[in-house]
C-alpha cells in the first residue's frame, strides 16, 4: 500500500474560515497552535497537509465548544469564500449535473479526494471517501454533507430532502441538528459519507442557470484541473466499495469488479500491477477498521465482527488472532485503558 500523505487546497480552507468569522468565533484562537496560517491561505495555490486541516477541526470544536460545528459552518460560510468549482455547480442546468460538476471538479479541493455520484433508475448515490478508503471524520463529514444539501438547494430553488444520508461515525447524543437540516433518515457508523437522492429530484431544472457563465466556467476550472494530477489508485476504489460491503458477509472480487464497472481480471491485473491482490486489500482494510472499531466502547465485539463481514464470531476471532497475535477482548482492553500498543483513529 502505497503513503498516505496527500494535500489540501486552500479552496477547502477558506470557507471554513470564513464561517467561523461569521459566526464571531476567535479565529485567531483556533489558528495560534496550527500550521495554517493566514499568509497560506491567502495564497490562490496554497496547499495544506491533511493532517493540518484535521488539527484545525479538532482545535475549532475545542474553542467554539459546538457539538455541531461542521453542521452550522457549512451553513455559515459565505457563497463568495467558495470558488470557480461552486460557481460552476450553481450555475448548472440541472441538480443531476451541479453533483457531477461537483465530482469532476473534487481535486481542486483536495488532491487525492474520491467524490463520485452513480445512478440506477431510482435514485442517485453521491459518496465521499479520503485515499484508501478512509472516511472523513465527523465533524468534516458532517460538513461536507450539509454543504451537499445546501448548494443543492441553491440550483433546485426548493427545499427538497435527500431519500437517505449516511455517516462512518457513531450517532452523537443529539441528534437533532441532523433532523432539522437533512430532514431524512440519517444512518449512522454506515463506514461511508453519502447521500442518496431520488432520480425526479436529480432532474430538477435550475431556475437560475447560465449556460454561456458556465461554460466559462468549466473552462477555467478545467485548466486548474490539468495542474494536479490524478493520485487516486485503483486499491483506494476497492477499498471504498469494501467498505460498504463488508456488513456481514465477505465480499467477493466478482462483486467488487462489477461495482467499479469491470471485469474481474481487469480488477486483479490493475491491483498486480499496484503490488498488491483482492485479498490483501480486503485483509488491510478489516485490520485497521478492527483497530478502529475496538477502540470504540459503544461497539460491542460482536458488531465490529459483523461490520467487517464476518458471519460468525468466532471466525472474526481466529483471523484478528491471526493478525494482530492478540484477541479483540485484548486489543479493547488495551485501546481503553490507553497502553501504548492501543490503537489510534486515521485522521
Amino acid at each position: 500500500m502505497k503513503t498516505w500523505d496527500p494535500y489540501i487546497t486552500v479552496r477547502a480552507v477558506r470557507p471554513v474560515v470564513a464561517a467561523l468569522e461569521a459566526l464571531g468565533h476567535d479565529v485567531q484562537a483556533i489558528l495560534a497552535e496550527n500550521p495554517i496560517f493566514r499568509s497560506v491561505i491567502k495564497d490562490p495555490e496554497g496547499r495544506i497537509p491533511h493532517g493540518a486541516m484535521m488539527l484545525l477541526w479538532d482545535r475549532a470544536r475545542a474553542v467554539t465548544g459546538d457539538n455541531h460545528l461542521g453542521i452550522h459552518l457549512a451553513e455559515a460560510a459565505p457563497i463568495r469564500s467558495f470558488e470557480v468549482h461552486a460557481y460552476a455547480l450553481l450555475s448548472s442546468p440541472t441538480l443531476r449535473e451541479a453533483y457531477q460538476r461537483a465530482c469532476r471538479y473534487q481535486r481542486l479541493i483536495h488532491e487525492v479526494t474520491d467524490l463520485t455520484m452513480e445512478e440506477d433508475k431510482h435514485e442517485g448515490v453521491l459518496r465521499h471517501a479520503l485515499p484508501g478508503g478512509r472516511v472523513v471524520p465527523r465533524h468534516p463529514a458532517e460538513f461536507l454533507a450539509t454543504l451537499w444539501i445546501r448548494f443543492g438547494r441553491l440550483v433546485t430553488g426548493n427545499d427538497w430532502a435527500p431519500s437517505l444520508m449516511c455517516f462512518a461515525h457513531n450517532a452523537p447524543e443529539d441528534t437533532t441538528e441532523h433532523s432539522r437540516v437533512f430532514r431524512a433518515p440519517v444512518r449512522f457508523l454506515s463506514g461511508r459519507t453519502a447521500m442518496h437522492i431520488p432520480t425526479e429530484i436529480l432532474n430538477a431544472q435550475n431556475p437560475r442557470s447560465d449556460v454561456g457563465l458556465v461554460g466559462v466556467l468549466d473552462h477555467y476550472a478545467e485548466e486548474l484541473l490539468k495542474q494536479i494530477p490524478c493520485q487516486i489508485t485503483l486499491s483506494d476504489r476497492v477499498r471504498v466499495r469494501l467498505l460498504e460491503e463488508l456488513r456481514g458477509g465477505s465480499p467477493t472480487s466478482q462483486v467488487i469488479a462489477r461495482a467499479l464497472r469491470m471485469s474481474v481480471r481487469t480488477l486483479d491485473r490493475g491491483l498486480q500491477r499496484e503490488g498488491t491482490g483482492f485479498r490483501e486489500v480486503l485483509n488491510q482494510l478489516r485490520r485497521e477498521q478492527a483497530a478502529t472499531l475496538l477502540a470504540n466502547p459503544r461497539v460491542s465485539i460482536a458488531e465490529v465482527g459483523f461490520l467487517l463481514g464476518f458471519a460468525e464470531l468466532s471466525s472474526f476471532y481466529r483471523a484478528f488472532k491471526k493478525w494482530t497475535g492478540k484477541t479483540p477482548a485484548d486489543l479493547r482492553a488495551e485501546a481503553l485503558s490507553g497502553t501504548k500498543s492501543a490503537p489510534q483513529r486515521d485522521l
